[in-house]
């Protein structure tokens, strides 16, 4: 029995498939809720501290083994704790990313092979960027497809936490709150998750871009997301969009 729903998402190519997989929740009704900005030296100190119940090699170890216990306060250590670990580079794109576009390139429609390999593929891009929206998308679908459920749950639990946390961050309508983020993709699977479609995103300030929508989201015209964590390590600019392909409305690099 699937646990799980989606609304807002639409799969490509969804004429060939076999089945519609139910994801993800709309994120949608977190709106309206207190929302704060991550006080980056609050968590840096918290994820330091072997004594404190956020020590990030803990939290990480509960996160990777699929916790259903943590909380948005863990996730919210867990996603901009994460700058201060040595693993983070938001301009490096894991070579695993290329491997799960060539499976996709060879077959649109993917079968029971393709799935083990997105899995595999999927799995090693964590390694590299466990906090990555998409590839928590396609694990989720692909461990569905081969009726691995208990890994399907994980990983939807992992992806509706991780877009929560990053909309418990602001509120997301105005430069003053923004919802912020730890790489520029992030910003895109915000939007897929909502299910809207926008126009060129625009840089406002040294910290802030702005989303405008195609359509009105009711009164709300945009979306501001502040990027400033990610110059935390490198501070010149790289390229942000790269080719890719869009699976389950988010692309994949």
């Amino acid at each position: 029995m699937r646990t799980t729903v989606v609304t807002g998402f639409s799969f490509q190519n969804a004429q060939n498939m076999k089945k519609t997989v139910l994801l993800f929740l709309l994120a949608l009704p977190l709106l309206g809720r207190g929302q704060t900005a991550p006080d980056n030296e609050a968590i840096r100190e918290a994820v330091s501290v072997p004594e404190s119940r956020y020590f990030y090699p803990k939290l990480f170890n509960r996160y990777m083994l699929g916790d259903s216990t943590l909380t948005l306060q863990d996730y919210r250590h867990l996603y901009y704790g994460y700058i201060h670990q040595p693993e983070y580079d938001p301009f490096e794109s894991p070579t695993a990313a290329d491997s799960i576009l060539m499976v996709f390139e060879r077959n649109p429609d993917p079968q029971a092979k393709d799935f083990k390999a997105l899995i595999d593929y999927g799995n090693r891009v964590l390694l590299r960027e466990p906090f990555n929206p998409r590839h928590l998308n396609l694990l989720t679908y692909a461990y569905g497809a081969i009726g691995d459920h208990e890994n399907e749950l994980k990983n939807y639990r992992r992806f509706k936490m991780l877009m929560e946390t990053i909309m418990s961050s602001g509120t997301g309508i105005s430069e003053g709150s923004p919802w912020h983020v730890i790489y520029f993709d992030h910003t895109e699977d915000v939007m897929a998750y909502l299910d809207l479609k926008y126009l060129k995103r625009t840089v406002v300030s040294r910290t802030c871009e702005y989303v405008p929508l195609l359509v009105k989201n009711g009164k709300i015209k945009g979306y501001y997301f502040d990027f400033s964590r990610i110059y935390t390590r490198r501070p010149d600019p790289t390229q942000r969009k790269k080719p890719g392909w869009e699976f389950n409305g988010i692309k994949i690099r």
